[in-house]
């Protein structure tokens, strides 16, 4: 039953049901099996969801039923009944003994618990209602106005709902004890529960698109790192095997060894690699193939004086075959 979270639900015992039997049969019952009916106390502009709802029970079960209604502080009215028709003569009867200003509010808040707002068709029957019951114009509009609340349009509403959803950042956030807490908020706020509904059914589709344009954003970020460290490992290839090539054609053209090995015998890697270097920069030939090469396989100096060393490393420990 939408919106009678707040309302109380009581049984009513069966009077000729007896207790102390019950309490010999079942002597761990706390409260008796057999009730001989059902108590609510609604506020009044729930009085058509309620009798709405015993309605549709009436008509399943075509039980004949004695209904009392009571109208605080002084009416009663008693009906027994199997038709849900004659049942709704009660909404009528119970208008009916309200007080002016009480049952155009009670109007009022129905209108704005149904659609959220006082709809044009909705002001036109509450004007036919003023009439009925006599208010001034601007008693009327007073009323409208506590019934709407502080948001005067459903628009508002919508606003100020999804402004509170926004805490949410992940559709996990959105969970049961967190909505609880905004349906509670939408009713206080004459917002009805298919538009708290509609609202976070949106807020979710926003985080669910969100994480997922998260989710491709990092596949794509990943990728192209992949694709980026790919194509420099591909490029620092390339240019350690031209390198290569180089310093052993350079060699091979009878280098003097004096350039590459030091006079005392002993091998040296940093003076082994600085004669291999002289012996390349001593040519304009290879000088020209290693900038050239520096360029095309577009390396910084770091990353050229990096990966020439790894070579001439290699080739220092290889030397005694040179």
């Amino acid at each position: 039953m939408s919106q009678l979270e707040q309302t109380k639900f009581a049984f009513l015992p069966n009077p000729q049901y007896s207790v102390l039997a019950e309490a010999v049969a079942h002597p761990r019952a706390v409260e008796p099996s057999l009730y001989a009916g059902l108590q609510c106390r609604a506020p009044l502009n729930k009085l058509r969801v309620v009798l709405r709802h015993v309605g549709n029970w009436l008509e399943r079960t075509a039980q004949k039923t004695l209904f009392v209604l009571e109208i605080p502080p002084s009416h009663t009215i008693t009906l027994q009944t199997n038709q849900a028709k004659v049942l709704a003569q009660l909404l009528t009867l119970g208008e009916a003994l309200l007080p002016p200003h009480e049952f155009y509010r009670t109007q009022a808040e129905g209108y704005v618990s149904a659609f959220g707002e006082l709809t044009p068709a909705a002001k036109a029957n509450l004007s036919l209602v003023q009439q009925r019951v006599e208010l001034s114009v601007e008693e009327a509009n007073e009323l409208n106005a506590t019934a709407m609340g502080p948001f005067k349009t459903l628009a508002e509403k919508y606003q100020h709902f999804r402004k509170e959803l926004l805490v949410c950042k992940q559709a996990s956030d959105l969970d049961e004890n967190f909505w609880n807490v905004m349906r509670a908020k939408a009713i206080s706020m004459g917002l009805p529960e298919a538009d708290a509904q509609f609202l976070k059914d949106e807020r979710l589709s926003i985080l669910h698109h969100e994480a997922e344009q998260t989710r491709r954003q990092a596949e794509a970020e990943a990728a192209a790192e992949a694709q980026r460290q790919h194509e420099q490992q591909q490029r620092w290839l390339g240019y350690r095997h031209q390198f290569e090539e180089m310093v052993i054609d350079s060699l091979s053209q009878g280098v003097d060894r004096k350039h590459i090995r030091p006079a005392d015998d002993q091998l040296e890697a940093a003076v082994f690699h600085q004669n291999v270097m002289a012996g390349l920069a001593s040519s304009d030939f290879n000088r020209g193939r290693l900038t050239q090469a520096r360029e095309y396989y577009n390396l910084d100096s770091q990353e050229a004086k990096a990966l020439e060393k790894t070579v001439l490393d290699e080739l220092y420990l290889l030397s005694d075959l040179l």
